[in-house]
């Protein structure tokens, strides 16, 4: 009689240890998941803070200019890695996954400024958007900026 008690009690604690390795399975898929969720924010934070840095510093530059060829020049002296975007008013700038200025061909990020220029205002149309083939509807960060363009005594 001692014996049947006896695996009674091995299949109780059998089948209580099986509930508990379930319990602390589920508990750490959620935890898992809280993890994952964290890290994608904190990467998604870091590039549009980066973005908005970039697209700002760009404006400054463009605001300093006195024209689209001047703003081009200070933006590729800034920038060692810029690109002219052929037959076009605009100007690019790549960054690679730890977010610094590279190559067109490692980028994973693009800045891209496309400039136009009407009755002495200089407008700046800035974006960052990732290079990726499947792109996101807007890009990570937009700006536009503008810049009166003062008469010189040399432009009469």
């Amino acid at each position: 009689m001692n014996r049947k008690n006896r695996a009674q009690s091995s299949s109780l604690f059998l089948l209580e240890l099986i509930l508990a390795i379930l319990f602390f399975s589920l508990a750490s898929a959620v935890c898992v998941q809280f993890f994952v969720k964290s890290h994608l924010l904190s990467r998604d934070a870091r590039n549009i803070n980066h973005a908005v840095n970039e697209c700002s510093g760009v404006a400054e530059l463009v605001t300093a200019s006195d024209g689209i060829e001047d703003a081009m020049n200070l933006i590729r002296g800034v920038y060692a890695e810029a690109e002219t975007v052929s037959d076009t008013s605009a100007i690019r700038i790549y960054y690679d996954d730890s977010l610094t200025p590279c190559s067109a061909g490692d980028g994973t990020y693009v800045l891209q400024a496309l400039f136009t220029e009407e009755d002495r205002m200089l407008t700046a149309h800035i974006s960052m958007d990732s290079t990726e083939e499947i792109q996101r509807e807007e890009p990570i960060y937009q700006l536009t900026a503008e810049h009166y363009l003062q008469r010189r005594p040399s432009d009469e």
